[in-house]
Order: structure tokens, then sequence, then C-alpha cells
């Protein structure tokens, strides 16, 4: 009787180190797909950033080369504010 029962433990804990194999290497496996999932959109994020920032600056090129004079009257009014808070600061 005590050789089956030993005999049982040794199964049970060789089915248990088995199935913590099983779970670490299914953590891996999960592990690089996450990665690849946020390389993936990381990777999408920074192409809609591009895409945004060079849609903006077309704007306001736009924007300036049909009212020159608006833009010019835009910057000297920033430039007279910035001027006028660093002279206070």
């Amino acid at each position: 009787m005590n050789a089956t029962v030993k005999s049982t433990t040794k199964d049970a804990a060789d089915d248990l180190s088995q199935q913590i194999e099983d779970l670490r290497a299914d953590l891996v496996k999960l592990a690089k797909t996450v990665r690849n999932d946020m390389s993936e959109g990381i990777d999408v994020a920074g192409q809609q950033i591009s895409q945004t920032r060079r849609d903006a600056q077309a704007t306001a090129t736009n924007a300036v080369i049909a009212h020159p004079l608006t833009a010019v009257g835009i910057a000297a009014g920033v430039g007279l504010l910035l001027g006028l808070m660093a002279r206070k600061g």
C-alpha cells in the first residue's frame, strides 16, 4: 500500500510540474503577443500624429499665403506680448 501512495504522490507532483511548465510557456506566448500588439499600436499612433502634424502645417501655410498681412499682424502682436512679459519678469 505504501508503494502505491508514493507512486500516486510522484505522479501528482509530475503532473503539477508539467502544468506549471505549460503555464510558463503560455505566459511567455501571452507576453510576446501583448508586446507585438503594443508595438503595432504605437506605430499606428505615430503615423497618425505625423499625418496630423502635416495637415496642420499645410493649413497654417495656406492661411498665411491667403492672408499675409493678417499673419504679419498676428506675429507682431505675439512678439509684442512676449516682449512685455519678458520685460516685467
